[in-house]
């Protein structure tokens, strides 16, 4: 049974994606540049996950095992996930206000560079990463 699920769900996620490669053949560049970016990732991890299906491999899952290594309860205090969860909060906040005050394509290496220091990067490091922030996301959004 789950064999044959793991399989159906393969199959509509695979032609989900062709479906949508076929719907945006006529599309000028920029218009379809993103939705194939995200299809190919996603066709070919469809299409593994109906090979090995077909192959009878789950990944080493024995029945009853859980299909993830994810453990989903844990011992965290609620008081520091409520932090940790308001911390996240704030800083995608603070990622959105940036973008709004000084728009995207500024915004993106000077978060990159705040979040890296914060967390305790070293100013070489930070600064490197938030110019090949800057870098892509120039290439991605503006040079195509």
């Amino acid at each position: 049974m789950r064999d044959r699920n793991a399989l159906l769900f393969a199959s509509g996620v695979l032609l989900l994606g062709l479906w949508a490669l076929w719907e945006t053949r006529g599309w000028p560049l920029k218009a379809w540049l993103y939705p194939r970016v995200i299809l190919a990732p996603l066709l070919v991890l469809a299409v593994a996950e109906a090979l090995l299906t077909l192959q009878g491999k789950d990944g080493g899952r024995r029945e009853g095992q859980p299909a993830a290594d994810i453990e989903l309860e844990s011992t965290v205090d609620p008081a520091l996930a409520a932090r940790r969860a308001w911390n996240a909060a704030a800083w995608i906040g603070a990622f959105l206000l940036a973008v709004v005050v000084v728009g995207f394509q500024p915004a993106v290496p000077l978060f990159v560079l705040a979040y890296l220091r914060a967390s305790g990067e070293r100013w070489p490091l930070a600064l490197g990463l938030a110019v090949v922030a800057a870098l892509g996301f120039h290439a991605l959004f503006v040079s195509l």
